[in-house]
């Protein structure tokens, strides 16, 4: 069968038969969609209140400002590390471009803090988040767009939505959506170098579980000098994975707390946590252990 080409690229192709059941883009296959209508085929396209659709756009725009800077930068130092050839016209455009991009970065930070300080002032739940040690207004900023804490029933949800349920060779799965929100993850990955730098409020979290696994003979998958996958105890692994791994911690106790202040102030149902519901008397460490302050304490 011949495949069906594309049209427009405005338009969606959709296959009625999915990918995931082996569904091929064939004529009787297809139907040209409406982007927006593909999305709630799917279930995936998420309808935001109006300021939360503001401060996504305003994140969104700084995420694609960065990362044209990000290119820009790497081609400068690969020219540096002469590992590339450039002329020096080109040079010198791609210096002037990445001071001016440093300069447009900047604006959009600062206008996402603003519009993160703004939002603070009739959401209560975003105003919890900014009073804890360490915790920027980009991250606020993030989680408040991307999570909608009502559907999530649990803070296990929560890891899931962002991929930190699986470690990162199980993330992904041929011919399923899968991975969790990669946006969200390298917010949350941000804020978490950023609570070792500044000693934040989760700095105890990191440190605790390097400790941890540096004596755990627990066996766990880790790669070789080769980049293979093989079986070790968490003490024999390299240091990097046992720093990946606390980071992760500090990442997932970051979301339960937001997700347990987040359902607390909207007056939804917090049933216990995984250690409380399997340990029975394991003491958890509430949000406001942490500095989470509560809406009559903002």
């Amino acid at each position: 069968m011949t495949a069906v080409p594309a049209t427009t690229p405005l338009m969606d192709r959709h296959r009625l038969h999915p990918k995931a059941r082996g569904g091929t883009y064939t004529p009787g296959n297809v139907q040209q969609l409406e982007p927006r209508d593909h999305m709630t085929v799917h279930d995936n396209l998420r309808i935001r209140e109006a300021r939360f659709e503001e401060l996504k756009a305003i994140i969104d725009d700084r995420n694609q400002v960065m990362k044209v800077a990000l290119k820009v930068n790497n081609q400068l130092l690969a020219y540096k590390r002469r590992t590339d050839h450039l002329e020096d016209n080109t040079i010198a455009w791609l210096e002037a471009e990445a001071k001016r991009l440093d300069g447009e970065t900047a604006t959009r930070t600062q206008a996402a803090g603003r519009a993160v300080k703004k939002l603070a002032a009739v959401d209560a739940h975003v105003a919890s988040a900014l009073t804890v040690r360490g915790i920027g207004p980009i991250t606020v900023a993030v989680c408040a767009t991307y999570i909608d804490i009502t559907k999530a029933r649990h803070a296990s949800s929560l890891w899931a939505y962002a991929g930190l349920h699986k470690p990162s060779h199980n993330r992904y799965t041929k011919n399923e959506t899968s991975g969790g929100n990669k946006t969200l993850r390298t917010a949350l990955y941000n804020m978490a170098m950023s609570q070792v730098r500044v000693h934040g409020a989760y700095e105890s979290v990191y440190l605790n579980t390097k400790a941890r696994l540096a004596k755990s003979q627990k066996v766990v998958k880790t790669r070789n000098t080769q980049g293979h996958l093989v079986e070790t105890p968490w003490a024999e692994t390299k240091p990097s994975h046992r720093h990946g791994a606390a980071l992760r911690a500090v990442m997932k106790h970051f979301l339960a707390d937001y997700w347990y202040v987040g359902r607390s102030l909207a007056g939804l149902p917090c049933g216990p946590c995984y250690a409380e519901a399997q340990l029975g008397d394991h003491r958890t460490v509430m949000p406001e252990e942490r500095g989470w302050k509560w809406q009559h304490e903002i």
